[in-house]
């Protein structure tokens, strides 16, 4: 799927979870509360969340997450967010959560019913991702993930509030934003850039280096590189 797909997909998910009330971000107990039950493909899914314990690999090996479907459980998809690894960073346990939300949405629906139990993982491992297949999952799911948690237009308005407060300079140029909107110029102060990327990393709840990303990807800021 093209990132314009996946994008399209996060703003529908973004939508029916009602986000916007007190602010952009989401919480990890709001996105697993409202995606206990969910239509893909046209197969609904029951989702059993857990981020509560520890999560291993089938290796043993920690994981920060695990997306799984089990033949002795149809129509349901086992999400499991490793408790450990993300204490201290709501921001990781949102993405991780998010991240297999966007593996529920694409990957489970072709394996319900499927003989075998299915297992993905998200892990720091390199050779986790040998696979093309499996490489490609994980980026669709990264995706999905950053435009659900930081969608492109949002970001953009943002971006230009706080771009305005500290007097930072912008131009025209091609983006994936609010169209007719200016972006952030690219010779502004780093210092200053810097504090407007911390600002929106509080405003969505997410790291710094997620909304460099986010950025970069939306093509927000001239260049296309955020220093």
């Amino acid at each position: 799927m093209p990132a314009s797909a996946l994008w399209a997909v996060a703003a529908e998910v973004r939508r029916q979870l009602r986000v916007g009330g007190q602010g952009p971000g989401l919480e990890p107990d709001a996105l697993r509360d409202r995606t206990r039950e969910v239509l893909a493909n046209g197969r609904l899914v029951q989702v059993a969340w857990d981020l509560g314990h520890a999560v291993h690999d089938d290796a043993g090996q920690p994981v920060l997450g695990v997306c799984e479907t089990d033949p002795d459980l149809p129509g349901t998809a086992l999400v499991s967010v490793n408790a450990r690894m993300v204490a201290g960073r709501p921001d990781l346990a949102l993405s991780t959560a998010a991240h297999e939300l966007g593996h529920v949405l694409f990957d489970v629906p072709a394996t319900l019913g499927a003989a075998g139990r299915r297992f993905r993982a998200v892990t720091a491992d390199p050779d986790a991702l040998l696979d093309p297949a499996a490489v490609l999952a994980e980026r669709r799911a990264n995706e999905f993930m950053g435009a659900l948690l930081v969608p492109a237009v949002t970001l953009h308005v943002r971006l230009l509030g706080h771009a305005r407060a500290e007097g930072l300079r912008t131009v025209h140029a091609a983006h994936h934003g609010r169209q007719g909107s200016r972006i952030l110029a690219k010779d502004n102060p780093p210092e200053a850039v810097a504090g407007v990327v911390a600002a929106l990393a509080g405003d969505f709840g997410v790291s710094d280096s997620f909304v460099r990303v986010r950025l970069a990807r939306y093509r927000l800021v001239e260049g296309g590189l955020v220093r």
